[in-house]
């Protein structure tokens, strides 16, 4: 209580009054004086009874520890910290000449290599044996690598690119001697091909022309092979049996000769197969011959192969149909039988049998069945590529286009016929009993047929005449009546009889096609 009196309490720091107030711990703080900034620390002291006896004060000028540190700072801290920055700007410099130049190098050598791959860039010469050096040596490696190789793409697709422009120059060559698509009219036939490469061009070949004013040929082909060499192949074989077939070799004569002279120049032993045919576009005579090729289907009512016997002797034979009005012949190359389902199944000639069967052969009949056809064998192969290249053509002849009449049914359509038959073959006494055979089958339609309408076509050629009659009457085969032996007495009015015409004629052919009656009469006549 005397240290109260004694000393002036605005004279006091605060850490003083706090012991004097009766705070038992270290008391700290600071103080601002005339001396300057000090921080203080006072304890008290008491006596044995618990009272406060004194303080015990201490204080330290914050500027004199703040120049001792500094001192001691300046004395201990700068050499280290020179000796430290020595020793990183050492390892930085090394760092720089070791690993970020040599780094630096190979960057702007791979820019340069990226914009021109063909040269090979210069690489650094890093001679460290480190990491660094390693991935300059890769990277040298490398780029020998990709420029051998780029230099190797360029000239393959130099090349592939020559290839090509050949390619397309060899397919528009190709498709000028067969063309993609042909549509051969005439007043009785049309005739519809198209070809399919597997690759740009192929062996395939198909030809078409009329030889004269009264016949057409058909030429269908398939050499072995593909590309560029059966197309060469290809181009020989046709253009051979064009010309053989305008000179008027027999079609028998034409592949024997052909195979002759495709034998004597054949240093690479490719074959081919062939089917050649002749239409009288007047008659619907067909001879044809077939050297290996696939079977032709007959287009009628009930499509049909024609199945001859190909080799006689080592020797093609010529072989003769008569297509009537409303029947053609379908060709067809083996990419078509041979083609493959994604089941890896083939699309087969009884497939074939059945897309033909139901079409009518009318004007534009050919169009459709080449159509028909290749749109099955498309739906059939799906996703798959073609295996082989594919051609189909097809002939059909047309009863709008022959050279006939459409009569009434009745008796006075014998004087159009008559007028026709004479004007075809003139007035002998063998064309009268033809025309007597005419009768006949003129009033057996009215009489028992029941037709509306009729149509009559006739034609000589060489030592016969051929007579066709066609009506929409109900079925009536005259082939299949029996034949039956009359006296003169119990001859009917109306004519001689069946017996007559079965006399008069050399054959006769009978076929139901399209609810039509399809009558074919041919007569011998005197050389």
């Amino acid at each position: 209580m005397l240290l109260r009196h004694t000393i002036p309490v605005d004279e006091l720091s605060e850490a003083e009054l706090a012991v004097l107030s009766g705070e038992k711990e270290v008391q700290r703080g600071t103080l601002h004086d005339q001396f300057g900034d000090e921080y203080v620390w006072v304890s008290p002291c008491m006596d044995g009874n618990g009272e406060l006896a004194a303080i015990i004060g201490m204080d330290f000028s914050y500027d004199t520890i703040k120049s001792i540190v500094l001192r001691n700072f300046t004395v201990d801290m700068i050499p280290f910290t020179l000796s430290l920055s020595t020793g990183l700007l050492i390892l930085l410099f090394l760092v720089q000449r070791r690993i970020v130049d040599p780094i630096r190098a190979l960057s702007a050598s791979m820019a340069r290599f990226a914009t021109d791959s063909r040269q090979k860039p210069d690489v650094p010469k890093i001679s460290s044996h480190d990491e660094i050096g390693e991935i300059a040596a890769s990277y040298e490696k490398m780029t020998e690598d990709i420029s051998a190789y780029v230099n190797n793409i360029e000239q393959l697709t130099r090349e592939q690119l020559e290839t090509n422009v050949q390619l397309e120059v060899a397919r528009r060559i190709q498709y000028g001697l067969v063309p993609e698509e042909t549509d051969l009219k005439g007043e009785s036939f049309r005739i519809t091909a198209v070809t399919r490469p597997a690759k740009a061009i192929g062996g395939d070949f198909y030809d078409c022309f009329q030889r004269d004013e009264n016949s057409v040929c058909i030429v269908m082909g398939d050499v072995s092979g593909k590309g560029i060499s059966a197309a060469i192949f290809m181009a020989m074989i046709k253009t051979i049996i064009r010309e053989k077939l305008m000179v008027g070799l027999s079609l028998a004569e034409t592949l024997n000769q052909t195979n002759e002279q495709v034998c004597s120049r054949n240093p690479e032993n490719l074959f081919a197969t062939a089917f050649v045919a002749v239409l009288d576009i007047n008659t619907g005579e067909l001879c044809y011959a077939n050297a290996g090729h696939t079977y032709p289907v007959l287009l009628k009512e009930n499509p049909e192969f024609l199945f001859p016997d190909m080799f006689e002797n080592s020797d093609l034979k010529d072989y003769t149909i008569t297509l009537s009005p409303t029947e053609g012949i379908l060709l067809y190359t083996d990419g078509l039988t041979e083609a493959v389902s994604p089941q890896n199944t083939f699309f087969g000639m009884d497939r074939l049998l059945d897309v033909v069967k139901g079409i009518q052969i009318e004007a534009d009949a050919s169009r459709e069945v080449v159509l028909k056809v290749s749109r099955a064998v498309a739906e059939f192969c799906d996703s798959n590529e073609p295996f082989d290249d594919m051609a189909i053509l097809t002939l059909a002849r047309s009863e709008s286009g022959c050279q006939g009449l459409k009569l009434p049914v009745t008796l006075s359509s014998f004087d159009e016929i008559k007028k026709a038959v004479f004007t075809a073959a003139g007035d002998t006494p063998e064309i009268r009993r033809a025309l007597l055979a005419c009768d006949e089958t003129l009033t057996n339609i009215i009489n028992y047929s029941g037709a509306e309408n009729l149509f009559f076509s006739c034609e000589k050629e060489g030592g016969k005449l051929s007579v066709f009659f066609s009506d929409d009457g109900i079925p009536f085969d005259p082939t299949a009546a029996p034949a039956e032996e009359k006296d003169f007495e119990f001859l009917d009015n109306g004519g001689m009889g069946l017996n007559l015409i079965r006399k008069s004629v050399s054959s006769m052919r009978y076929e139901r096609k399209n609810n039509r009656n399809n009558f074919m009469l041919y007569f011998p006549l005197a050389q």
